[in-house]
């Protein structure tokens, strides 16, 4: 029935989480100057691609109307070559790195890596991900991905709108990624000055019900007529930087035993369910 194909699922999402989790140990205990990686997430037309693009101060993110538009991952190179990402390759197993405009839409077994050349307003060397989103009918195909460029990230910038922010779906994956310890940043996204307050505020009560850590910085984003894309405040051009030193590498194997431990219990949930049925 319906209810045993989600907690299937939602087992299934767990155990891709906690593998990539992993992998990124390994990929920080062999490549420990990998650069910094900053993944954008948030549901559907929420804006994360034109996000990329303002922070870019490019527009390499492809955006589109169409809702699912973006179903690989993407990774934009900020002030590191490809070469230095190297590692990556063998973080995402699998998942074959192709170039962006030639990843094919009847595949999601791939993720792209693009150098840029433009100035970036407030990003520091990293690597910048651009995602899928997590919670449209067609998410289930793609959303492996999304679950590792998740994994992967030292720190999350979450994109939501004032339509989409209060979904179950997006507080799901916030409360599933506590155990990750990721910086993280909230864009509030297509707000109208002078309601952001009231946002806020439930977004905090959201935050509390999903999450026991502290409330992170929200930075509302107020939509522009002219370009049709947000802007990013400039009293929060440092921001990331902020967030870059509070990356802890050396506590990863501490939080890959914690997500186990969250998730140990629902995984073999079902052995012991079978072997009681064999005693029976």
């Amino acid at each position: 029935n319906e209810a045993n194909k989600f907690s299937y699922q939602q087992r299934v999402d767990e155990l891709i989480l906690t593998e990539a989790f992993m992998r990124k140990g390994y990929l920080i205990n062999s490549s420990p100057e990998k650069p910094l990686q900053i993944t954008i997430v948030g549901p559907t037309q929420a804006g994360k691609s034109s996000l990329v693009n303002v922070l870019l101060n490019s527009n390499v993110a492809e955006v589109s109307p169409l809702a699912g538009y973006t179903i690989h991952p993407q990774g934009f190179c900020v002030g590191v070559s490809q070469k230095d990402c190297s590692a990556l390759q063998r973080y995402f197993g699998r998942f074959q790195q192709m170039q962006q405009s030639l990843m094919p839409r009847t595949r999601h077994d791939c993720y792209s890596l693009t150098e840029t050349d433009s100035e970036a307003l407030c990003v520091p060397k990293c690597v910048l991900w651009d995602t899928p989103d997590f919670d449209s009918i067609d998410s289930v195909v793609y959303r492996e991905g999304v679950i590792r460029s998740i994994a992967l990230a030292d720190i999350i910038i979450l994109v939501v709108s004032k339509e989409k922010y209060a979904d179950q779906s997006v507080w799901d994956i916030m409360s599933a990624l506590e155990a990750l310890h990721q910086p993280t940043i909230i864009c509030l996204n297509k707000v109208n000055e002078g309601s952001e307050n009231i946002l806020i505020e439930s977004l905090k009560e959201k935050w509390r019900l999903a999450r026991k850590d502290d409330f992170p910085e929200v930075v509302p984003l107020y939509y522009q007529k002219q370009t049709g894309l947000p802007v990013w405040p400039s009293q929060k051009s440092e921001l990331f930087s902020v967030l870059a030193t509070q990356v802890d590498h050396k506590k990863q194997s501490q939080f890959e035993q914690e997500l186990l431990q969250k998730y140990w219990k629902n995984w073999v949930e079902p052995v012991i369910a079978e072997h009681n049925l064999l005693h029976d």
